[in-house]
């Protein structure tokens, strides 16, 4: 055998001694239950608490609140162990101390158990926060802290449970039903389900980076006169317009960010409700997205994951006190009374005030995190509303995608102009307030 030969032996025989000791290895790991816990497992607990959200038809603010806290809780059970992150403690003053884990070091799952259990304590229905923490007891039932961690997480859900409490948020499952006030240009019920104002005191709910409710009000909304060539008889027109002209491209952006958690469908005698997705739903799927996109690690991604929420959360609390303190009348109300009786708008219209809409102060306040989180000008394919029959959207910023968000109102029928415009300048408020903050939590 020529030395050359010898070599190549000798090499061949030394690769397959490695490639048997790594399988070895990796088949050892999974035995032991030493499985790196990466960001695919906060992932994957964000879509499993998404599927709860969505089964149980949880409304837009109330969706949010449930994003919120179990964000929170992984977040800071992981930046105490970080180099790069802070602990919320050290910016947000009113957060419960939570203890470090220190059963051994399985911090980061701990971090995801715990997650789950906040997850499953606000919940109605639990199915696939239930089935996720299944699959981690299998993952790592061979594992001798899983015991700690499963310890540690009840005792962090415990603590997290008695702070969320304190939010207001049960005061105000008892405040009573929303009075309609008897005004020509304030807000009534509208079809086709005529349903009662959806949470009109959630203005009363903590908040996380406002001094209030009302810091970032937007200005009144158009005088109501309906006299030919008044400002809001043209407003008025513009919504009716949209809806009898539209297109096919006008249609398809109403219907992709239509986002509406209860909407009932009527088809003969049969009355159905569809589940979707809340506008805080859909750009937490864009955050996963993207976050999935960069390779974040397990730390990045809880940050990002939690900077938007918070984002979120203060939209909703922010939004919601202009809409019951200005009261306004839908357009749907007015056209059919002033108008055209038969006149639908694309979208069905949801049972709280006009003024200002919902989506654009969430997906502008939503859009500044995630340009914070991720660059300015980043383009990004939105494929959230696939499994709800519509194809993905592809955007060249998180902006645009926001005011896409925004306009679809206007092209869905169910808000005039003024309202899309204010309330993307109220999110964008809203949000640079949550970036002033959460960019403390960066060392």
């Amino acid at each position: 055998m020529s030395f050359s030969n010898s070599i190549t032996v000798i090499i061949l025989l030394f690769s397959i001694t490695v490639i048997s000791a790594c399988s070895s290895g990796e088949k050892e790991t999974k035995e032991l239950g030493n499985i790196m816990v990466s960001a695919e497992f906060l992932h994957s607990a964000n879509v499993a608490l998404e599927q709860d959200i969505v089964h149980d038809f949880f409304s837009p603010p109330v969706a949010g609140r449930i994003y919120l806290y179990p964000n929170l809780t992984a977040y800071e059970i992981l930046s105490q162990e970080s180099t790069k992150y802070q602990s919320l403690t050290t910016v947000f003053d009113f957060f419960p101390k939570i203890p470090a884990y220190s059963g051994g070091s399985m911090y980061e799952l701990a971090a995801i158990y715990s997650f789950l259990n906040v997850s499953r304590d606000m919940l109605y229905t639990t199915e696939h926060i239930d089935t996720e923490i299944a699959r981690l007891d299998s993952l790592f039932t061979n594992n001798p802290e899983l015991t700690s961690v499963k310890e540690y997480s009840e005792k962090v859900s415990k603590i997290m449970d008695d702070w969320i409490k304190m939010d207001k948020y049960l005061e105000t499952r008892n405040m009573g039903e929303y009075k309609l006030l008897e005004t020509k240009d304030s807000w009534v019920p509208t079809p086709p389900d005529y349903l009662n104002a959806l949470e009109p005191h959630w203005e009363k709910i903590r908040p996380m980076t406002l001094d209030s409710a009302s810091q970032f009000a937007p200005p009144p909304p158009t005088e109501f006169d309906m006299k030919n060539g008044s400002q809001y008889h043209n407003e008025l027109l513009e919504v009716y317009d949209a809806v009898m002209n539209k297109t096919d491209s006008t249609e398809a952006m109403a219907k992709f960010w239509d986002c509406n958690p209860i909407v009932s469908r009527h088809e003969g005698h049969i009355t159905y409700s569809e589940k979707k997705l809340t506008p805080g739903g859909h750009w937490v799927n864009i955050c996963r997205m993207v976050a999935k996109k960069e390779n974040f690690d397990l730390m990045e991604t809880s940050y990002s994951y939690t900077s938007l929420s918070i984002g979120i959360f203060d939209a909703f609390i922010s939004c919601w006190q202009a809409k019951y303190s200005t009261n306004y009348i839908r357009p749907v109300t007015v056209i059919q009374n002033e108008i055209d009786p038969s006149w639908m708008p694309i979208l069905i219209t949801p049972n709280f005030p006009e003024y200002t809409s919902g989506h654009s102060v969430v997906s502008r306040s939503a859009s500044t995190v995630l340009t914070f989180c991720f660059g300015d000008n980043y383009s990004f394919t939105d494929s959230t509303e696939v499994p709800y029959g519509m194809p993905p959207r592809s955007f060249t910023s998180f902006h645009g995608a926001s005011e896409e968000a925004a306009l679809s109102r206007l092209y869905g029928g169910i808000h005039y102009a003024p309202s899309i415009y204010d309330g993307l300048k109220q999110g964008s408020n809203v949000g640079q307030n949550v970036v002033s903050k959460i960019k403390k939590l960066r060392k």
